[in-house]
C-alpha cells in the first residue's frame, strides 16, 4: 500500500511539472510543491515504520493491570 501511494504521489509530481511547464501560472506551482511535501513526509514516515511500537506495563503485588485501546471505566460497586 504505501509503495503504490508513493508510486502516486511521484507520477503526480512529474504531471504537476509537465503542467508547470506547459502553462507557468501558480496552479501547478502550487500543486508542485504540495507534491513536493507530501513526497517527503512519505519517505521520511517510512524509515519509522520499521519500527514497532511495544507496550509494556508492571503491577505492584495488590495491584490490578487495566489496557484498553479506549476509555475505561473502573468503579468500586
Amino acid at each position: 500500500m504505501k509503495k503504490t501511494l508513493l508510486i502516486l504521489n511521484i507520477a503526480g509530481l512529474l504531471g504537476a511539472l509537465i503542467w508547470l511547464m506547459v502553462d507557468a501560472t501558480w496552479e501547478p506551482l502550487v500543486t508542485s510543491i504540495g507534491l513536493v511535501g507530501a513526497l517527503i513526509a512519505q519517505i521520511s514516515s517510512n524509515k519509522n515504520s520499521a519500527e514497532k511500537t511495544v507496550l509494556k506495563q508492571k503491577g505492584g503485588k495488590n495491584s490490578k493491570n487495566y489496557q484498553s485501546k479506549g476509555d475505561i471505566n473502573i468503579t468500586n460497586k
